[in-house]
């Protein structure tokens, strides 16, 4: 399965040292669809690694377990240690709740509603303190028990959790801010007016057309309209994908989430636009 997996971005400090690892912080985003890495040197503040990967065979939390343990052994630090490691699970299994309405013991009856749950499905949840509300979320029992076995003491986030937290705390001199953070042809979409949550959803595409569609429905709920709108794109899209042209045409500006500068990011990794690892630094950020 995952004899073909080989990185379509691959950056690192000429300084990166696998003997090194236990100062370094690892973060790890995964999804069925592919996954991406993260090294964060803590000696010298600096992110030094971005490795990002895609594969329709993995099919499975087994799957996924295997790719990453494949890619650490890929570079001797397959037995090493990390001064923390962050699990980013990045998938759509995930639910909301006004803080005030949450209830541990009815996690899954959240999920449930939406969504048709496999029965070794383990729930989790992150507290969002910029949107008041608890994220609710799954990932497969047999890759989280994998996860922890391996590492102990790892911490898991949903990466929407991150997006919401780091979104909404960004400084945007607009009253009003429209955010879409591209997946693997699912992307979210976040709405904020004078700091606060107004709008936040995820919306399943196959084609450029159907992007563009749930962009404006979700602006019109908003009572937003198009020519009005600027919107901030961060995540697996390119300036000059067909999306990002596609949106243009529609809405009064297009742009792309600048780095905040609360870290440093090696030279070498320079020419990875920011936004597509602006998960990955928040995730960092959080532990800084």
């Amino acid at each position: 399965m995952t004899a073909s997996l080989n990185p379509y971005i691959t950056k690192f400090d000429e300084g990166f040292d696998v003997e090194k690892s236990k100062d370094y912080r690892l973060t790890i985003q995964f999804s069925l669809g592919g996954l991406s890495f993260a090294f964060f040197d803590t000696t010298s503040n600096t992110i030094v690694g971005i490795e990002f990967y895609q594969s329709d065979l993995l099919t499975s939390g087994n799957d996924v377990f295997c790719a990453i343990e494949r890619v650490l052994d890929s570079k001797r630090l397959g037995e090493n240690s990390f001064q923390t490691v962050t699990c980013i699970v990045d998938d759509r299994v995930n639910t909301l709740v006004p803080k005030p309405l949450f209830d541990e013991s009815r996690a899954l009856q959240y999920l449930d509603f939406g969504f048709q749950l496999p029965s070794d499905s383990r729930i989790l949840n992150d507290i969002v303190k910029k949107a008041e509300g608890v994220n609710v979320y799954a990932l497969p029992q047999e890759l989280h028990s994998k996860l922890t076995a391996k590492w102990p003491k790892a911490r898991f986030v949903h990466s929407s959790s991150l997006l919401l937290n780091g979104l909404l705390g960004h400084d945007d001199p607009a009253r009003m801010g429209v955010y879409v953070c591209v997946r693997n042809r699912n992307f979210d979409l976040l709405v904020k007016k004078d700091g606060e949550l107004q709008f936040f959803n995820n919306f399943k595409f196959n084609t450029k057309d159907d992007f563009v569609y749930f962009l404006l429905f979700a602006l019109e709920q908003c009572h937003l309209q198009g020519p009005e709108a600027v919107v901030l794109f961060c995540g697996l899209v390119m300036p000059d994908s067909e999306i990002a042209t596609l949106c243009g045409r529609y809405v009064k500006e297009v742009r792309f989430i600048g780095d905040d500068q609360s870290l440093k990011v090696s030279e070498a990794l320079k020419e990875i636009p920011f936004h597509y690892y602006f998960i990955h630094y928040q995730a960092l950020k959080c532990e800084s």
